[in-house]
């Protein structure tokens, strides 16, 4: 599986977009796609003490780095993204978009970019009352007809969307309990575990069944997608834990 810890991702993406960078004036409203300049990993800044709203850096165990977010919305995008197996990675300001819409030249700085196997989303993440803003809406479908045709998806995320319950406080719990990497004889051990049973309940991994350390390994291989576990319900003590005996991991959906 491709390595896109710490920067690689940005890095190979820059490297795979070079044609791409400035764009034919003629057939494309969008004008040039810049990615942050040598030495830079984000297209501006996100951090810093003269900002009056809330910013903060999310420790991403699947980046293995900080992720600097400037909304609590789009802390809650890293942590849905962090516990998506089917999200290979993902970067925070990656990017600016020029484009010209209406006869005028604007900047656009999306929030995100996801990789889904093969493919490049651009997240822009919007309270559904600033997303139906008319001059947003109009910028949104010029960005979703026009990007695709240089290798990008664009989507505008939805801030309750990604605030979900009981979703988000199911995932906070996964992503409390399984940061930590799993043992090699602890991952064949629970292997060997899931052969014999396909499945065993939450109310088991809680009471110990899976040994001292179970709740840690068990979260950990669900946020790896090796085992499912439906966060779109109330945890309780039947709820299933699965393996996931095909060779796609499952996918939350935002």
């Amino acid at each position: 599986m491709m390595n896109y810890q710490g920067f690689r991702f940005l890095e190979r993406a820059k490297a795979e977009c070079q044609c791409r960078y400035v764009v034919d004036r003629m057939n494309n409203p969008i004008l040039e796609i810049a990615f942050p300049q040598t030495g830079k990993v984000r297209s501006r800044q996100i951090v810093s003490r003269s900002r009056a709203r809330p910013t903060g850096k999310f420790p991403s165990w699947k980046m293995g780095r900080m992720i600097e977010w400037e909304s609590i919305n789009e802390l809650n995008a890293y942590r849905l993204l962090d516990a998506n197996p089917a999200a290979l990675a993902y970067h925070e300001q990656p990017l600016t978009i020029t484009y010209r819409l209406n006869g005028e030249v604007h900047r656009h700085y999306p929030d995100t970019m996801v990789q889904w196997g093969d493919s490049r989303e651009l997240w822009e993440i919007k309270e559904a009352t600033d997303a139906s803003r008319p001059e947003v809406a109009e910028r949104t479908r010029l960005m979703e007809d026009a990007l695709p045709q240089l290798g990008f998806a664009y989507r505008i995320v939805l801030a309750e969307d990604l605030a979900k319950e009981p979703r988000l406080s199911n995932v906070l719990m996964l992503l409390k309990f399984g940061r930590a990497p799993i043992p090699a004889l602890a991952r064949e051990q629970i292997r060997q575990t899931f052969l014999l049973m396909p499945e065993v309940t939450w109310g088991s991994v809680l009471a110990g069944g899976l040994g001292k350390y179970g709740i840690n390994h068990i979260c950990r291989l669900i946020l790896e997608g090796t085992l499912r576990l439906n966060i779109e319900a109330p945890l309780t003590a039947n709820s299933l834990v699965q393996a996931v005996t095909n060779s796609a991991p499952p996918k939350l959906e935002v």
